[in-house]
């Protein structure tokens, strides 16, 4: 009863009224622009909805099968409607709570499997919700102010403003990725980045084999037997695939066996990727290392004030996005491969936490 109260309070008291007060806002100001501007200039406001419906398409097409199933059990009265509400305002299961999600150590392989496709798609939405940011932030914010550059002064005279076309190209380049590389930041933490790295040390991978088939004689030949489904596969054992391939079973050193799927190319990228636990990072380190030099040497090249001072702004924010990067690289390296004074220093805080433990158990004695 309360949370029910709590929750007609929150919309009728914040929620409605500011969203009334977000509407209303753009409904003027975009008037106004359809009243001053050619209406091929509102095409541009468009872009954004276009480019989203092209990456996210197949987390539409899921959204709409979930909602029309919601709407057909309510149709035949087999749910309420507040299930069909619940279903369009319920988020997309894609991205995956880090809060509430942990790595499973199974020997299972379906599994394994099962647990790297999951990781695998969370990780392909996070990439595109990074270059949607990108290119979105690059439009709103270079693209359009170039649309909608006045064609007429407070008096009414025509104009025609110059603009630097290159420059502007430029300009939308390194803010896309600017805002590509802050969001890929943001969308893959530490903790991400270890559960990635713990499935893919279960997964295993495949690699060719230089096994031959023997020719037809009249004695039994040995064969390696076709890739099955439903065991962990031991290192340097060789299968075949279902297209012919003989392949040998490459698992990480620090498990027993194999899981992947010698056909499935996905999970190969998967162990690609996060097999090494500061690939990722590295690969994140080197963009922005490259997005920096181009930077700077667009500085050195230009002479315009505004556009030294445009790029000493962006230039700064990668800074600190570097700095940020680097920081973790050099987390993730100490705690996946220590040096020996890394070891040691563990081994030294190991031993004074052994001889307070003694002292303690010596006190209460």
């Amino acid at each position: 009863m309360i949370q029910s109260l709590l929750t007609i309070i929150e919309y009728a008291i914040i929620k409605t009224p500011l969203m009334t007060l977000i509407v209303s806002s753009f409904l003027f100001s975009f008037s106004r622009v359809c009243y001053d501007y050619p209406r091929d200039s509102i095409i541009y406001f468009f872009f954004p909805m276009i480019i989203y419906l092209f990456i996210f398409y197949g987390d539409l097409i899921f959204w709409y099968d979930r909602i029309k199933d919601g709407f057909s059990k309510w149709f035949h009265k087999q749910a309420d409607i507040t299930v069909v509400l619940e279903r369009i305002i319920e988020p997309s299961p894609i991205q995956i709570d880090l809060e509430s999600v942990v790595h499973m150590c199974s020997e299972n392989p379906g599994h394994i499997r099962d647990e790297v496709q999951v990781l695998w798609e969370d990780l392909k939405y996070r990439l595109k919700r990074s270059i949607f940011a990108g290119i979105s932030t690059a439009i709103f914010s270079v693209l359009l102010p170039c649309v909608f550059v006045p064609t007429k002064t407070p008096l009414g005279i025509s104009q025609k403003i110059l603009v630097d076309e290159w420059w502007e190209f430029e300009l939308g380049l390194v803010v896309g990725l600017t805002a590509f590389s802050l969001y890929i930041t943001y969308l893959l933490p530490l903790n991400y980045l270890d559960l990635l790295h713990r499935a893919a040390v279960h997964l295993g991978t495949w690699v060719s084999s230089d096994y031959t088939k023997p020719q037809q004689t009249g004695f039994a030949n040995w064969c390696p037997a076709l890739w099955m489904p439903y065991g962990l596969y031991k290192e340097d054992e060789v299968v075949q695939t279902a297209d012919g391939r003989y392949v040998k079973a490459k698992p990480n050193p620090a498990v027993k066996g194999v899981a992947a799927d010698p056909m499935n190319s996905a999970q190969d990228m998967f162990y690609w990727l996060c097999s090494t636990p500061c690939k990722l990072m590295n690969i994140m380190c080197v963009f922005e290392f490259c997005l920096i030099a181009a930077q700077f040497w667009m500085l050195v090249l230009t002479t315009d004030w505004q556009h030294i001072v445009t790029l000493v702004l962006l230039m700064f924010a990668n800074y600190l996005l570097l700095a940020k990067l680097f920081k973790d690289r050099i987390i993730l390296g100490r705690v996946y491969e220590p040096s020996p004074e890394d070891l040691a220093l563990v081994q030294q805080l190991q031993h004074e936490l052994r001889m307070n433990q003694r002292e303690r158990s010596a006190m209460r004695r």
